[in-house]
């Protein structure tokens, strides 16, 4: 059986045009993620703009700034500070009510080009994150806070995410009683006080997931042939005929197939990660996943984040690859097979959802869209069926789980009972 398994495997690098889309693929990633480098841009202290490695060391160097854990005695130093830096030369009433450009407006005159871009640090909008509604401007928020407001820092953290529940995804979807109760429950189970760091490189693994969907595009092509090749050669009816036709090697293409998929997916993964964190640090993987943003409701590290979506991504690359199979064994034109898998990683990244939250929910259950980092962890992405609710991580997990257990044992019985022309 492994010499079949083995066999096959180097049957589907054999071809010219696995061996070109495979090797352009990920050639492709290491472009972009050297892109994703040298394109890094930032400010620094006496606004002269950075870019590449030496903007990853400028934002390190912010975060590392303020780094440490958030309890309540320093969320009200933190702000009182900040109110004195906001308002050194401003009255807080002069900024309280205006719309966020006349605000803006006024901070900017007040203030010289070195105090404005302290006053606008970008920790501090984070800080005040919780108390922010709609189109406010950080200052305007530290206008209305006490020491007593400050204070009551989780109960805000906790606040904003019933906030978010009531907008409903920008009122495109009502979340049910057990939707609302499931990801109460959630957002209480984070750990508190959270701490702050530098997790930049963690941070980038997972802003750069959504591009193994390249990757997957270049496995289905290297899958496409495996039956629907077979049928093309006329080499079915040879291999129908043979001693172990139906049985063993059925099973060693799949097997194949799968071992290729994996191998392919872990070489795109080293890439991105490898990169991200050699470039943007490995440090932070600790820091709970609240630094991207107060409002996730999970409770995990950046590093456990990080490995959680790529394994959803695995599983996601499972999934696509059986599927292939499973047409590959029911269809004979190769360009079919691969136009209706590459429509399924990219077309529903283009669908626009016209303002429907049902919509949006079934297009965040495709690849190019649940492995957004915006997507993923922050949208509050639900399914309620009846008292049970399964979050979007849960949901792809099963719903790629099941495509695998389900596509690829078809794809094998559909190849078997193949009637050769």
């Amino acid at each position: 059986m492994f010499d079949l398994v083995k066999f096959e495997f180097k049957k589907l690098l054999a071809r010219r045009t696995s061996q070109m889309v495979s090797a352009g693929i990920m050639a492709l990633l290491c472009v972009i993620m050297a892109l994703n480098v040298v394109q890094t841009k930032t400010s620094s202290s006496t606004g002269e703009i950075l870019g590449g490695t030496a903007a990853i060391a400028q934002q390190k160097a912010r975060a590392e700034a303020h780094e440490g854990v958030l309890t309540v005695e320093r969320v009200q130093e933190e702000v009182a500070a900040y109110r004195a830096l906001a308002f050194s030369k401003v009255d807080p009433a002069q900024v309280e009510g205006l719309s966020a450009e006349a605000a803006y407006a006024v901070m900017k005159e007040a203030y010289d080009e070195d105090e404005f871009r302290a006053i606008y640090d970008t920790y501090y909008s984070y800080l005040l994150s919780p108390w922010i509604a709609g189109s406010m401007e950080q200052y305007q928020v530290a206008a209305q806070l006490g020491d007593e407001d400050a204070a009551g820092f989780y109960g805000a953290v906790a606040d904003s995410l019933r906030r978010a529940l009531d907008d409903g995804m920008g009122g495109t979807w009502a979340y049910s009683d057990a939707e609302r109760a499931y990801w109460t429950e959630k957002q209480a189970a984070v750990g508190e006080p959270l701490s702050y760091g530098y997790a930049g490189g963690w941070g980038d693994v997972l802003a750069c997931l959504g591009f193994l969907a390249f990757a997957m595009v270049a496995v289905c092509v290297v899958l496409t042939p495996v039956f629907a090749g077979e049928y093309q050669d006329r080499t079915d009816a040879v291999l129908l005929a043979a001693r172990y036709g139906r049985s063993k090697l059925v099973a060693a293409k799949i097997v194949a197939s799968l071992a290729f998929a994996t191998a392919y997916y872990a070489l795109a993964t080293a890439v991105i990660v490898g990169v991200a964190l050699a470039f943007f640090g490995a440090e932070g993987g600790d820091l709970p996943v609240q630094v991207l943003a107060l409002g996730i409701p999970y409770d995990l590290t950046m590093a456990e984040a990080a490995w959680t979506a790529i394994g959803l991504g695995y599983l996601m690359m499972l999934g696509l690859a059986a599927l292939t199979l499973l047409l590959s064994s029911k269809l004979r034109s190769q360009l079919a097979i691969f136009a209706v898998c590459a429509a399924l990683v990219f077309l529903p990244g283009m669908i626009p959802s016209g303002g429907s939250g049902a919509i949006l929910h079934a297009l965040y259950l495709f690849p190019i869209n649940a492995l957004n980092d915006q997507v993923l962890y922050n949208s509050l992405v639900s399914y309620p069926v009846g008292p049970l609710v399964i979050d979007l991580v849960g949901l792809l997990a099963i719903l790629y789980a099941v495509v695998l257990a389900v596509c690829a044992p078809l794809a094998a019985r559909a190849f078997r009972r193949h009637q050769v022309m």
